[in-house]
């Protein structure tokens, strides 16, 4: 008489290719939107720096991305507000919807939300989670 199916050898071998398979792939996942959220971050550093050398130059903060020739990195949307005394600025990635960070600097302008402390970059995403660092 000839059974027909699979041993449970075999089960639990092609369910340990599956769970090994999902791993590597969520790995992945994980590490992209790292990438994306670093892009962000660096931008937005990058944004600060500048504005602080064109406020050394000029006494007053730029009010566009042209006046500071910056240019964002490749899908990061960048937007700036600025006035004499002061700039805030937000990113966020194509890549990463939900996801933006931001901060500002001195008065006379409205924070882009999540920034909240002077000075102190903040990020947030709509499913929770974020971040915030110096």
């Amino acid at each position: 008489m000839t059974e027909r199916g699979f041993t449970l050898v075999e089960l639990l071998v092609a369910m340990m290719l599956m769970a090994l398979l999902a791993a590597i792939a969520t790995k992945a996942l994980t590490s992209k939107a790292a990438a994306y959220q670093a892009a962000m971050r660096s931008d937005l550093r990058n944004l600060a720096s500048a504005e602080e050398a064109y406020f050394f130059q000029h006494q007053v903060y730029a009010s566009s991305l042209e006046d500071l020739g910056f240019q964002a990195t490749p899908r990061v949307q960048v937007r700036l507000r600025a006035s004499t005394h002061g700039w805030s600025a937000m990113t966020e990635h194509e890549a990463r919807a939900g996801y933006s960070c931001a901060m500002y600097f001195g008065s006379g302008v409205s924070p882009y939300t999540p920034a909240t402390e002077e000075g102190v970059m903040a990020c947030s995403s709509a499913g929770g989670g974020g971040c915030a660092g110096r």
